[in-house]
């Protein structure tokens, strides 16, 4: 039962008139009660200003335009302040012309906007009759005079039947306005974030007073263990009690209470010593002379029981109705507590769950395509902050994927056939940096919503690897055919470089000598690029040995200065702390001169090419630094194949080279570029990580 059917409830059950009012004094609630009582139907009053409708029930000659202002005045004082008013009695004329009194009580309830009201109403005109027949019967007997004595007799018993049954009456209309106070406030509790403890206590409270009973306890039933908690075992009670080994949960049924909580039916019995039902109770337990209890169930499920005791009386049926009207209440709520704690876990493992999946995961609204969820991922790669500290979480994204920003519509008119997709998409980063990304969205419903959901997995790395190996298996296929023809070629190229030093020796061919050079340099280039060929073999020999990486450069660092101070231009060096490195030196020097030399072509005369050596992230850093123009973006991805270049005389091996080197060291190249220049990153793995 949700909070509004159990409103609807507690208005229906009600025998008094029960009215509510917003926090500007209109009529939100008339329950039937007060339908009987005033004749006014609760379609003719909703919306109405309270006060207009008590108006409205006055009689004509009661009615003016001061008394008005007066009552209005009055409600807004009420709904201003929140001091609840004393009860006023009332004649009040309903529209079919008949007459009643009402005795009216307002209870102002505090509100997130102010104060709103409660009234209740009850019909007392069966309380105020017998004074004026009171009044008739004495006038009547004055004027009868003494010789009527057996009339005055007559008339005084029947004036004393008539105070008893009043009497009767207001005891009965005062027990039921009790009753209708305390299903008031436990209904407000029923309302309101109360634990259930509390919730125990105040029902145990309310049935003690009510029934007049002594003792008495209201408990739960553990859904997982069936055992019955009893939560409301006062101290004084705990105190008296003298049973071995007591405890505030109850495992075993043996007492009357366990009756009702095997059958599910409520008990009644003033000799409970006698009683077939009772097992009995345990040496030490306090003395019983009568109980009455019932269960709490809810949907036809036992959540609860409520049982009093040694009342001063005996139970009545009616205080077994008013114990089995508490027990609905509270089985609703121990089953609203108990929905909400199962609503705050889900959703607490859900926000887990979602916060601690490592790919980022965006909620759409399905029909619009806003955003209205993101978890932590997300917010570190779009840049957002988290969803509770920024309610406009659509515009704090700013580096929405690619198909969230353009074509979001398309993508939620897809997600919205049922169907789950995989799609690829680009996003950047909150630094800038543009990422590949693998999308899978799928319809679902979330918090009663329809939504899409996407996964978006960060697939740059994936994408890096993938070109990486096929860049590397090209150049050990070249490697591999270098291998295979490179010695075939270069034993006839040789014998014709001899062939041509000695020509050029001969006297007679002197004057072919320009020639017979140039010839031979152009052997001697090819001979370099088969050599080069042969540095791409992946299983090529290499010699590693612990050493310095700073030494090395230190003793080729004047041939490259020499070499830039001729094409005017301008090299520096700077060494940091580094650790000594396994790598070969022949094949480091060759990647030191290729990046050095693709540096100096680079710039203009004036430049300044910078070498660094550093540690960052574990790793042993070789930088160069050129101040050229960068490198244009649809030719980075290239760098590194074989026999691409853009020099005119270049063989588009040197950076391959260099890339095959690195691989079989273990190491990584990156490369940084802008219009500034471009830095290229020789990364070796730490003296600690086994280069394989």
């Amino acid at each position: 039962m949700n909070n509004q059917s159990m409103h609807s409830f507690i208005l229906k059950q009600s025998f008094d008139g029960i009215a509510f009012a917003d926090e500007q004094g209109g009529v939100l609630e008339w329950n039937s009660s007060l339908e009987h009582v005033t004749g006014l139907k609760r379609s003719e009053v909703v919306g109405r200003p309270c006060w207009d409708v008590y108006f409205q029930l006055l009689s004509n000659k009661a009615r003016t335009t001061v008394l008005y202002e007066r009552l209005k005045a009055n409600t807004l004082q009420i709904l201003e302040t929140g001091q609840s008013p004393a009860a006023v009695e009332a004649a009040i004329q309903r529209p079919d012309g008949m007459c009643r009194i009402i005795q009216m009580t307002a209870f102002p309830i505090m509100t997130a906007k102010g104060y709103m009201l409660e009234i209740i109403v009850r019909d007392i005109t069966r309380l105020k009759q017998p004074d004026g027949e009171l009044q008739r019967g004495r006038a009547g007997l004055e004027q009868a005079g003494p010789d009527r004595t057996a009339r005055y007799k007559k008339l005084n018993r029947q004036l004393a039947l008539e105070i008893v049954k009043r009497r009767q009456v207001e005891e009965a209309l005062s027990r039921q306005l009790e009753i209708s106070l305390a299903i008031t406030e436990l209904s407000r509790k029923l309302l309101s974030p109360a634990a259930i403890e509390d919730i125990s206590i105040l029902v145990l409270e309310h049935a003690k007073r009510l029934t007049g009973s002594k003792y008495g306890y209201v408990g739960y039933i553990e859904p997982e263990t069936g055992y019955l908690v009893c939560c409301t075992m006062t101290r004084d009670i705990w105190d008296k009690c003298q049973v071995k080994d007591k405890d505030i949960v109850y495992k075993r049924f043996g007492d009357l209470g366990g009756w009702v909580v095997r059958n599910k039916k409520p008990l009644l019995t003033n000799a409970p010593a006698q009683d077939p039902r009772s097992a009995g109770t345990p040496p030490g337990h306090i003395p019983i002379d009568r109980v009455i209890a019932a269960p709490a169930i809810f949907n036809e499920t036992l959540v609860g029981l409520v049982t009093l005791a040694n009342s001063p009386h005996d139970y009545r049926e009616q205080d077994l109705a008013l114990i089995e009207r508490l027990a609905d209440l509270y089985a609703i709520a121990v089953h609203r507590k108990r929905s909400e704690d199962a609503l705050r876990i889900s959703e607490a493992n859900y926000r887990a769950i979602f916060d601690g999946a490592d790919d980022a995961i965006l909620v759409h609204d399905l029909h619009t395509g806003v955003v209205t969820d993101v978890n932590q991922k997300a917010c570190q790669l779009f840049g957002c902050k988290p969803p509770e500290s920024s309610p406009e979480l659509q515009g704090q994204l700013i580096n929405l994927p690619q198909y969230a920003r353009d074509c979001v519509a398309k993508w939620m008119a897809e997600a919205a056939k049922g169907e789950p997709l995989l799609f690829e998409s680009v996003l950047r980063d909150s630094d800038g940096a543009s990422l590949s990304v693998e999308v899978s969205l799928k319809r679902a419903v979330i918090g009663g919503k329809e939504s899409a959901v996407a996964i978006v997995r960060d697939i740059t790395r994936r994408r890096q690897v993938e070109r990486e190996m096929v860049r590397l298996d090209r150049l050990h296929l070249v490697g591999e055919m270098a291998a295979s023809f490179g010695h075939e070629i270069r034993n006839p190229m040789t014998s014709v470089r001899g062939l041509l030093q000695v020509l050029g020796g001969k006297p007679e061919c002197f004057k072919y000598k320009e020639y017979l050079d140039l010839m031979i340099e152009e052997l001697d280039r090819a001979n370099s690029i088969i050599q080069e060929f042969l540095s791409l073999a992946k299983d090529r020999a290499v010699l590693f040995k612990v050493q310095s990486l700073n030494a090395i450069l230190e003793a080729v660092f004047p041939l490259i200065l020499a070499g830039a101070l001729i094409q005017d231009k301008y090299a520096g060096i700077e060494l940091g702390d580094i650790p000594d490195l396994p790598f070969d030196e022949k094949e480091i020097r060759q990647v030191i001169l290729n990046l050095v030399r693709n540096g100096l072509e680079a710039m203009s005369p004036g430049g300044c090419l910078t070498i660094r050596t550093f540690t960052e992230d574990n790793e042993v850093v070789l930088s160069v630094q050129d101040q050229g123009t960068g490198i244009r973006p649809d030719i980075i991805e290239k760098i590194g194949n074989p026999f691409f270049t853009t020099k005119e005389q270049g063989t588009g091996l040197g950076l391959a080279v260099c890339y095959s080197i690195a691989a079989r060291h273990g190491a990584t190249i990156k490369i940084e570029t802008g219009p500034g220049g471009s830095i290229f990153f020789f990364r070796f793995p730490g003296p600690e990580t086994p280069v394989t």
